[in-house]
């Protein structure tokens, strides 16, 4: 019984380990999973994905082991370990839809930014970049931010209240919201 438990705990670490530091990160959050993405996403299939069963192991081991360390029964040891794997997986599943719906549905932070009213957090340093802060989707947002050419001069001061006029390599160029 305590083989089962370490090879399932050490599968499960050592994937892990090789998506947290490994060359191949990607693989584990869908790099290179990407190829047969549609197929393994739909239905039964998405729960039973590498990086799902990859977590589920290393539940279900690492409860095993912890369960037959401390002396515990094989129907309690057996329970547990299957009901904390079983958990992880349809958990780690549900974790990482909920993720990609959010992520799909939700709009590109600039489009929402463009037009939108700003208040500038910290002023403008030597190299001319603040931060503003503003609210998209009811949550409060900060971005780096660079005064517009035509108000290149005007002191940070004037820009407490600005518009976003557009967003450049991440960037929101602002104006003094009074102009």
């Amino acid at each position: 019984m305590l083989w089962i438990f370490l090879s399932a705990l050490a599968f499960g670490g050592a994937m892990i380990a090789m998506s947290l530091f490994g060359s191949d990160a990607d693989d584990m959050t869908g790099g290179a999973h990407d190829a047969h993405h549609d197929m393994a996403d739909t239905g039964l299939f998405a729960v039973f994905s590498l990086r799902n069963l990859t977590w589920a192991s290393f539940a279900f081991g690492g409860i095993g082991l912890l369960a037959v360390l401390t002396h515990r029964g094989p129907i309690t040891t057996w329970t547990s370990s299957l009901l904390a794997g079983f958990g992880t997986l349809f958990g780690v599943h549900l974790l990482f839809r909920a993720l990609r719906r959010s992520e799909a549905s939700s709009e590109a932070l600039d489009a929402l930014a463009v037009g939108t009213t700003a208040e500038l957090v910290l002023p403008f340093n030597e190299d001319g970049v603040g931060v503003i802060s503003f609210r998209a989707h009811g949550q409060l947002h900060e971005m780096p931010a660079r005064r517009a050419s035509d108000v290149q001069m005007m002191p940070s001061e004037h820009f407490t209240s600005c518009r976003i006029g557009w967003i450049e390599n991440g960037v929101a160029i602002v104006q003094p919201a009074a102009q």
